[in-house]
């Protein structure tokens, strides 16, 4: 029987469970459990307190590096706190935050630990995490909490754990006013705190705040493109499809509190070489992209190879500076939404010309939820990773099969490639094409060939289209779009484009080595938290007389 089933029986096994005080206790127990001896140590380094002792919002703040001057979000993150402190007792109790509480929300902020914790794999922590994003906080009279249950009442702990100390989910949402920092500074967190043990930097990693919430805004609209609140069913939708990766930051800030300042190493990536330079691929941009595409980046190895501005927008120039690229890459395309097509075309022949190529929709068949989707004062941003390196295909196709199309703005959907081949780059006059057919190209005529989910872009690189009608081509629709029973909705955009860039990723090699950088820097940092057999004696005497462990301690799971 597997470790789960051990801890549901163990639970199952503890009818003596009778006050909030004695579960509060019985879970504080078992978290303490759940680190080792060192960790403990540079815990307690680290804060400088004992298990009993009191945090306040200004510590909590500083070692999670939330900005000083976002009131709302220093709130949020404390209430975030401190509902994870009450663990499992989420609903009406809620004790002070405490150094025992801080642990036991460093393992339910982390995946693995948090379903280990609870002793159940099925454990769903994105639920709980909006819980206690959500969840109005209030204080009991009673600072024991030694109320009992009474004589009638069947104590059933497992239920708790399953309903979330029955909490109805559904009634409960997150304004923009707290959700939009929120996701601005995970995305913060995204550059600037990559592995568990990286020095953070000062304010000044604050300077770019702005930005961050640009691309934080986008990734809100595709929750609710109202941007007004954001309910669990809407943000579920979105995290599980599109942004996957999004709190991996928040499990790695929380992780820091478990080494000593003395312990951290340097920040393992460079932001200031040459992404900065970049007008679309900001660190920004970059950030949010790796919540969709996390394990497809390989941050180390980003090389500029083409960009529009800088070396001409045409296909000529594009190959010139894209096709010596032997490994992974992303092409960003960037545009200003043409609303009117027969206005805009008036004023520009070459548009007018593009128009008689490109096969049109019937106004009235695009939805109206387009115009939510796709408002005129946003930029629209599409980035489409190519796993193969880019190549002349006249007549066939390229790409791999892990091609995907992500829309970063002005909302944030993904959309993979449904076969192995599914882009061309055609020089005789074609352009570039992501889930199309080949073009028809005569000498008196030419006529494009939009798949069901397609990105078009002229031979010029001048307009693009970007065209998504539901199933049936070889690009599938988009996730969160098939998460909202809306894959079949017929949404198409044209655009002025502004930028394409095409940026170099790592292959599968560098991706290995830079994973292996990280875990090794990491042991590192845990062998440095290993203590000589005379002070960890001290130490640990310590920290038994503070009660962060006992004489039984292994510091595995009970």
């Amino acid at each position: 029987m597997g470790q789960g089933s051990s801890h549901a029986t163990a639970v199952q096994e503890k009818p003596t469970l009778t006050s909030n005080a004695e579960i509060l206790k019985y879970f504080n127990d078992r978290a303490a459990h759940q680190f080792t001896v060192p960790e403990l140590i540079s815990f307690k380094n680290k804060t400088g307190k004992d298990r009993d002792s009191k945090i306040s919002n200004e510590e909590i703040t500083r070692w999670l590096c939330v900005p000083k001057e976002s009131i709302l979000l220093r709130e949020m993150i404390f209430n975030f706190i401190q509902v994870l402190t009450n663990f499992p007792l989420i609903k009406d109790a809620y004790e002070s935050v405490g150094a025992i509480g801080l642990l036991k929300a460093i393992i339910l902020a982390n995946p693995q630990r948090c379903k280990k914790y609870v002793g159940s794999d099925s454990y769903n922590p994105l639920k709980l995490w909006f819980i206690a994003l959500s969840l109005q906080k209030t204080i009991k009279e009673d600072p024991n909490m030694s109320s009992s249950i009474s004589s009638n009442e069947t104590f059933d702990l497992k239920n708790i754990l399953e309903t979330y100390d029955h909490i109805h989910v559904e009634d409960l949402s997150i304004s923009s006013e707290y959700m939009l920092p929120f996701l601005t500074w995970l995305l913060l967190l995204t550059t600037y705190c990559p592995t568990n043990n990286c020095q953070m930097k000062d304010q000044s990693m604050f300077d770019g705040w702005h930005s961050y919430k640009h691309s934080a805004m986008n990734i809100m609209r595709s929750m609710n493109v109202e941007l007004s609140y954001v309910n669990y069913r809407q943000f579920s939708n979105a995290i599980t499809t599109i942004a996957p990766s999004i709190f991996a930051p928040l499990e790695k800030i929380m992780e820091h509190l478990l080494y000593a300042d003395s312990e951290l190493v340097e920040c393992p990536l460079d932001w200031k070489n040459n992404i900065e330079l970049s007008r679309v691929l900001t660190p920004a941009l970059l950030a949010q992209l790796s919540t969709a595409l996390h394990r497809q980046l390989t941050t180390y190895h980003l090389q500029k190879l083409y960009m529009g501005r800088e070396h001409g927008f045409s296909m000529r120039s594009f190959q010139a500076k894209a096709f010596k690229w032997n490994a992974p890459s992303i092409l960003f395309v960037q545009g200003k939404r043409i609303v009117d097509d027969e206005e805009y075309s008036r004023r520009n022949p070459r548009y007018r010309k593009f128009l008689h190529e490109y096969p049109r929709l019937k106004e009235e068949e695009v939805d109206p939820l387009c115009e939510e989707l796709y408002p005129t004062k946003n930029k629209i941003v599409l980035a489409v990773y190519l796993s193969e390196p880019w190549k002349v295909t006249n007549k066939e196709f390229f790409g791999g099969a892990n091609t995907t199309v992500v829309q970063l703005s002005p909302t944030q959907d993904v959309f993979k490639a449904s076969q192995q081949d599914v882009i061309y780059f055609n020089t005789i006059g074609g352009g570039i094409g992501v889930g199309n057919r080949q073009p028809s190209i005569k000498p008196t005529q030419k006529c494009y060939s939009p798949g069901n989910v397609s990105l078009t872009l002229d031979s010029a690189l001048e307009f693009a289209v970007f065209r998504h009608v539901g199933h049936g081509g070889t690009i599938h629709p988009g996730l969160l779009l098939a998460r909202n029973n809306m894959e079949n909705k017929q949404l198409e955009t044209k655009m002025l484009v502004q930028d394409v860039e095409v940026w170099g990723c790592g292959g599968k090699k560098e991706l290995e080595e830079q994973l292996q950088q990280w875990q090794w820097e990491e042991k590192e940092a845990k062998r440095r938290q290993q203590i000589n057999l005379r002070s960890i004696g001290e130490d640990r005497s310590l920290l038994e007389m503070a009660g962060l462990v006992g004489q039984a301690q292994s510091g595995g799971s009970i």
